[in-house]
C-alpha cells in the first residue's frame, strides 16, 4: 500500500488523469497482476500470440500503433520494435515499469492521449450540461498514412468506465449510462474499422462470475448487445479469483483476439 501511494503521488500524468481516477486504476491494474501474475499468464500469453500473428501479416511495416499500452503486459514490444520502423505506445498514463521497458527500444515512443477525445475536457463537458450523447468521433492518428498495424489492447470496455462513473455522479440513471457505454465502444470499434493497415483487436467480450464451486452465477455482456464478426481466437481470463472483489464470487473474462479485424456486424 505504501509503494503504492508512493506511485501516485509522484507519477508523472496529465491533471485529468489523475483526477478522473485512471492513475488510480493503472496503479490498482499493477498491484492485481502482481497479486495474480500466474491467473493472469495464460490470457496474456494469448493476446501476445494475436498480436504477433497481427504483425507478421502485414505488408508493410513502418508504424505499429499499440491503443492501450498499459504496463506493456500483453504487448510483444520487442517483436514489435523489431518488424516496425516506429512503434507509438498510446494510453492516458505510462507507469515508470512501462517507460522502463520502453526505455530498451529507440524507436518506441510513448504517447499520452485519451484516444476516446472524451476525457481530456469531460469536467468542461459536464457543465456545459453534456449527458453522455453524443460521443465523439475518434480521431487520433487517423490522418498518418504510415500505420500499417492498428492495435487494441483489452481497452475497447474499458473505455467508459471512468466517464461513466463521472455521468453517475451527475444523477444519470443506469438507461442513460449503458447507452453511454455503448456508443462509446461502438465508437472506437468504428475508429479501428476506419484505419488502411491492419487492425488487431483484442477484447472482453462477456463478464462471468462465479462462486467458489466454479459455479457461474451471472454472465454480462460487456459489449452492450454490439456484435462482433465470426474469426477470433477465444479464451478465458481469470481476472479476479473469489476474494479479490467479493468473497462471495470471481470474475472471469470471455476475450476475443482478432489479428484481422475488420468491423462490427451490420444489424438491420
Amino acid at each position: 500500500m505504501i509503494l503504492e501511494l508512493f506511485e501516485y503521488l509522484t507519477t508523472d500524468c496529465p491533471a485529468y488523469a489523475r483526477r478522473l481516477g485512471y492513475l488510480g486504476e493503472a496503479i490498482a491494474i499493477k498491484a492485481r497482476h502482481r497479486r495474480h501474475c500466474e491467473a493472469w499468464g495464460p490470457h496474456l500469453a494469448r493476446s501476445r500470440a494475436v498480436i504477433n500473428v497481427a504483425a507478421e501479416g502485414c505488408a508493410r511495416r513502418r508504424t505499429a500503433l499499440v491503443l492501450g499500452s498499459g504496463l506493456l503486459l500483453d504487448i510483444p514490444l520487442g517483436a514489435l520494435s523489431a518488424a516496425f520502423e516506429r512503434v507509438l505506445l498510446v494510453d492516458v498514463v505510462h507507469l515508470r515499469a512501462a517507460r522502463r521497458i520502453a526505455a530498451r527500444y529507440p524507436n518506441v515512443m510513448l504517447v499520452t492521449e485519451d484516444v476516446t477525445g472524451l476525457a481530456t475536457d469531460l469536467a468542461a463537458r459536464l457543465r456545459a450540461g453534456w449527458r453522455g450523447r453524443p460521443v465523439p468521433e475518434p480521431t487520433l492518428f487517423r490522418d498518418d498514412g504510415s500505420i500499417d498495424l492498428v492495435v487494441s489492447a483489452n481497452i475497447a470496455v474499458q473505455l467508459p468506465v471512468m466517464p461513466a462513473a463521472a455521468l453517475r455522479r451527475t444523477g444519470a440513471d443506469d438507461g442513460a449510462i449503458g447507452d453511454f457505454c455503448a456508443a462509446l465502444i461502438r465508437a472506437h470499434l468504428d475508429y479501428l474499422a476506419g484505419f488502411a493497415g491492419r487492425v488487431c483487436l483484442i477484447t472482453e467480450t462477456e463478464r462471468e462470475l462465479h462462486g467458489p464451486a466454479d459455479d457461474i452465477w451471472r454472465l454480462e455482456d460487456a459489449l452492450y448487445g454490439l456484435a462482433l464478426p465470426d474469426g477470433a481466437a477465444r479464451w478465458t481470463w481469470d481476472l479476479a479469483p473469489v476474494g479479490e472483489v467479493s468473497s462471495d464470487y470471481g470474475i472471469r473474462n470471455h476475450v476475443a483476439g482478432f489479428d484481422d479485424f475488420r468491423g462490427l456486424v451490420p444489424t438491420a
